[in-house]
């Protein structure tokens, strides 16, 4: 992640108490942020057994709950992050190492691998690759890594050019408008215009790297009830037993 973006979050986190607005996203997607779980625990196809890493963690709005379904699981945030995500939940089999994930060092093997809303935080495709090469060299023979929540701008374009895109931007634009629904708190963020973009021709660029090197890579749909179903995907890479 960036460093601008990274801290950031270690603001929010810091300063706001509603755990989806933590996450990035509107206090009215608390509903809608829950519907997540299922669909990462079902693309993940995790198992009692399974050696979880969470890269992004954030406040553990996923890795509270995907806990109960690991054998155990690794957290990886910014400190600020990790802080409130103890003061909210604590078991013997989660781990939390602080720290931007390019810059920790992690000497083992995961069975499955999440992260979930980070990628577009990373500076340029550049960075995409090495973040994702040191993500999928911890990934155990077998193993499974998504990378969810990309938005893809191609398919936004798409959504936002059709009847229903239409609609449903003028739905969300009157509910966002309400101030009974946007009860956001405002606090002060450092602006990050050095982001990356993903689009159709980054996305199959980064599966027909990967699947050059050995993995199995696919992309995958969001349903649309999910926060941002409508315009992300998610990249799912499986490595060979």
């Amino acid at each position: 992640m960036s460093e601008i973006s990274f801290e950031n979050y270690g603001r929010r986190a810091r300063d706001l108490k509603d755990p989806t607005c933590v996450a990035g996203r509107y206090a009215l997607q608390a509903t809608a942020e829950r519907q997540i779980l299922p669909d990462v625990a079902q693309k993940l196809q995790l198992g009692p057994e399974d050696r979880l890493l969470d890269i992004g963690c954030n406040v553990g709005n996923l890795l509270i709950p995907l806990s109960f379904l690991v054998g155990s699981v690794t957290g990886v945030d910014h400190a600020n992050c990790l802080e409130k995500l103890r003061t909210r939940y604590q078991a013997e089999n989660l781990r939390l190492l602080p720290g931007n994930f390019l810059e920790v060092t992690i000497d083992e093997h995961f069975d499955k691998i999440l992260c979930y809303s980070v990628l577009h935080y990373l500076a340029d495709e550049r960075e995409v690759d090495r973040f994702l090469s040191k993500a999928l060299r911890l990934l155990a023979p077998g193993g499974k890594a998504l990378f969810g929540d990309v938005p893809n701008q191609s398919r936004k374009e798409r959504f936002l050019n059709s009847e229903q895109g239409n609609a449903f931007e003028r739905q969300w634009q009157e509910r966002v408008n309400k101030k009974t629904d946007n009860h956001n708190p405002q606090i002060e963020l450092v602006p990050d215009h050095t982001l990356v973009q993903f689009d159709d021709e980054l996305l199959l660029q980064i599966c027909g790297k990967y699947r050059n090197e050995g993995f199995d890579c696919y992309i995958l749909p969001q349903p649309s009830h999910l926060p941002f179903g409508n315009t992300r995907e998610d990249i799912l890479f499986i490595r060979p037993a």
